[in-house]
């Protein structure tokens, strides 16, 4: 393996450079690569220093790139692709506004490119083009599932490859590398800072490790210490949101500016402090709450709980327009290129009397991706860095900065896998069996070649132990023949559900018939809990609804525990409330906060699996899906389907229903067309929960008046309807398919028959 370091001292501007590299510890000097001299199918003239030093050293084989953010390395995917042009460029990141970012990018190169992000338009479409990009998730699905254009990968590239240590999401990319490396499909690995590279790079097999100290854009950093921070600028005294603000404030700092803060809360608050104390106008919709009205300099907070549709508005706001100031979470340091003047970091530190060391909150790495972000090329001639650390000296904290790149590599599953996280009530268990059952699924009698090559067994054997004993166990609950996977297995590997938490849907399914018999909604959400890979965290929803939730969640624990005798940690209760429409009658939430806004894509994989179990009828799993995706009541739930109507909306129109007694959306959605007094009233006084003036009331029913007016019946998602029916048709057909006859196709082969 070749290990290059660019190093800080190469020069780059667009007519000229060098690029300066040791190479077996001698420092060389490189001319930087001419792109018409050498052939090359760009628009610029040269490649930077890290460019060149890729162009120059790369000749085949797997590669790891590790190099500050915005140092051209889309650019490096590319040239990677030009040395291996046997099949397809397949380009994996981690969020769905970087794999859109990247699709633009790409187009200038392939002209036509793919995209998979688990939207159900992407699903139902060939891929076709040379090129895909995709995100992780949606990569594994096609690798689990043998999709046409994952097996004709030729060149492959997994960008932030430092989230490999997250728990949520490593396994992914772990599984996703353990099939380039027994398929020997060239891999490139991109990081910004990742620690223990040569490890890593060990692992993947690589011929190239390329490391860089040089920055497009040189970053300047200072750490400051609080507490004498706001005692040299005499800052009053206040809370610690009004600190924060009052620091940034004094920096006095100029252009776009990041401010990350090591607590949601302490974001909110200080968001709430730029509005009422400083005149800031707010551009986040759903607040932890109301905001004053004001029109100066915008502010926004990036973070988790951020519905995906206000996250992209903010995203958007701040790259390209008037935006200057954005707090955000660590959430923020991965997956989002979001480049600024200025990075401000909040640190937390505490000292470990059993280790005799400090620790800081967020961790070393963290830090250092954050302030990555800093540096805009070709917009700030230098990037700058504020690391205000409170609870240890300054020395400590670029002390741990230092040591961090020189840690060990780790996976999120090499030291165990995590214990924490509620999605599936045997977490533990149910990541260790999908990491086992993905290469037995895709290999056949080979898969033990496959999981193998998984750092996390190697790293640890006791690891492997625990997988031996699931594998055992996975014979004796049938889901296994010996290696051979049951048809049962093989769906459910495909569609992200652990055998395990298909033993857990069976069993609240049996003890909650009496449940959804009498209220359908909570005793979907109860069953279907099991199915959904999203982690729900009640105290995200606490933030913006307070004693509502407590309260509503102590009324729907104490419900399903009298009438099933189950006990549920997986936090079902916060997907109950969301269906039953719980976030309505708070003014300050314009849409269902977090994971819950991102659950539409997983409300499509939760219907293909329960069209493919075939234990409910079509109406049944048809209304459920609508309700997962909607967040509106059972009963009501196809008004899901409504152009117009959103969460909001649509939930004033099921309890308008609720208050007349309807037992469904269709007398509704006819009283409305007709404009029946009864029903026109009921609406109004639905409406009334949400909004106080006359004046807001009635501009609501007028566009919920709008927006039924526009129905054709059937009721339904077209989009959704084309892809659960392309189980039985196929895509090709499905594509073809009116919304009616979809429906008649999907009513003719999910019929609940295979119940038993």
């Amino acid at each position: 393996m070749k290990t290059i370091k660019v190093l800080e001292s190469s020069q780059f501007s667009r007519e000229s450079g060098k690029a300066v590299v040791t190479e077996n510890g001698k420092v060389k000097e490189i001319e930087l690569v001419d792109v018409k001299k050498e052939n090359l199918p760009f628009t610029f003239k040269l490649l930077n220093p890290l460019q060149t030093a890729f162009y120059h050293y790369y000749k085949e084989g797997n590669a790891l790139v590790s190099s500050p953010t915005s140092s051209g390395k889309t650019l490096i995917s590319l040239l990677f692709y030009l040395r291996n042009r046997g099949g397809k460029f397949v380009y994996t990141a981690p969020t769905r506004s970087l794999i859109w970012e990247k699709f633009r990018e790409f187009k200038e190169f392939f002209k036509q490119v793919g995209v998979r992000t688990g939207d159900l338009i992407e699903e139902l479409s060939e891929i076709t083009q040379p090129a895909v990009v995709c995100t992780y998730e949606s990569l594994l699905s096609a690798a689990r599932n043998r999709a046409k254009w994952f097996e004709e990968g030729g060149a492959l590239v997994i960008d932030e490859i430092h989230i490999i240590r997250e728990p949520s999401r490593g396994a992914a990319i772990e599984e996703i590398v353990s099939y380039a490396l027994e398929e020997e499909i060239p891999l490139l690995a991109l990081s910004a800072t990742i620690p223990g590279a040569p490890e890593l790079a060990g692992w993947i097999e690589a011929e190239l490790l390329l490391e860089s100290e040089w920055r497009p854009v040189p970053l300047e950093r200072k750490v400051l210490n609080l507490r004498k921070f706001l005692s040299r600028v005499k800052l009053p005294k206040g809370a610690p949101e009004e600190k924060v603000v009052a620091t940034v404030e004094e920096l006095k700092l100029k252009g776009k500016t990041l401010i990350f803060v090591p607590r949601k809360d302490l974001g909110w608050q200080a968001l709430q402090v730029e509005n009422t104390v400083y005149g800031k106008k707010v551009v986040n919709e759903t607040l932890p709450f109301i905001p004053e009205e004001r029109e100066k300099d915008p502010v926004a907070f990036h973070n988790a709980d951020v519905p995906q549709e206000e996250r992209e508005i903010i995203e958007k706001e701040f790259k390209e327009g008037e935006l200057g100031r954005l707090y955000a979470t660590q959430t923020l340091a991965y997956g989002v290129n979001l480049p600024a003047d200025n990075v401000v970091i909040f640190v937390r530190g505490s000292f470990d009397r059993l280790t005799l060391r400090y620790r800081f909150f967020p961790d070393p790495l963290t830090i250092l991706q954050m302030e990555g972000r800093a540096g805009r090329f070709g917009l700030s001639e230098k990037g700058y860095s504020y690391i205000v650390v409170t609870g240890a000296k300054e020395s400590a904290l670029e002390e741990a900065l230092k040591e961090e790149l020189e840690m060990p590599f780790s996976t999120a599953l090499s030291s165990g896998v995590e214990r924490e996280g509620k999605a599936c009530q045997n977490r533990r268990k149910s990541t260790l069996s999908l990491m086992l059952l993905g290469p037995l699924v895709r290999y056949g009698s080979g898969w033990k070649s496959a999981l193998s090559k998984m750092f996390s067994l190697k790293k640890n054997p006791l690891l492997l132990k625990e997988v031996e004993e699931i594998l055992e166990e996975l014979n004796e609950m049938g889901f296994l023949s010996g290696t051979e996977p049951a048809e049962i297995t093989k769906l459910l590997v495909s569609s992200f559900v652990s055998p395990y938490c298909y033993a857990q849907f069976k069993e609240r399914l049996s003890a909650s018939r009496e449940l959804i018999y009498e209220n359908p909604t909570v005793g979907y959400s109860f069953v279907l809990r099991a199915f959904i890979r999203k982690e729900f965290n009640p105290k995200s929803v606490e933030i913006f609804t307070g004693e509502g939730f407590l309260r509503g969640s102590e009324k729907l624990l104490r419900l399903v525990e009298e009438r099933t005798g189950l006990t549920a940690e997986d936090n079902w209760e916060v997907l109950a409330f969301y269906s039953s429409g719980g976030f309505f009658p708070f003014k300050n939430v314009a849409r269902p906060p977090g994971e819950l806004s991102t659950l539409p894509p997983e409300s499509s994989l939760l219907g293909q699996l329960l069209c493919r179990l075939n234990i409910f009828d079509f109406e049944t799993v048809h209304r459920a899906v609508m309700m997962v995706r909607s967040g509106i009541p059972f009963k009501f739930s196809l008004l899901g389907s409504v152009k117009g109507l959103g969460y909001m909306r649509g939930n004033a129109l099921a309890e308008a229903g609720r208050l007349l007694k309807y037992h469904s959306e269709i007398p509704l959605i006819n009283g409305i067309r007709e404009l029946q007094e009864e029903v026109v009233e009921a609406l109004r006084e639905a409406l009334s929960f949400r909004y106080e003036t006359v004046q807001q009331v009635e501009r609501e029913v007028k566009l919920i008046v709008n927006a039924i007016q526009g129905i054709k019946f059937p009721l339904g998602d077209e989009r959704l309807l084309k892809f659960l029916a392309s189980l039985f048709v196929g895509r090709r057909e499905a594509l073809k398919l009116t919304k009616e006859r979809a429906l008649e196709v999907l009513f003719e082969n999910v019929t609940g028959k295979e119940e038993t």
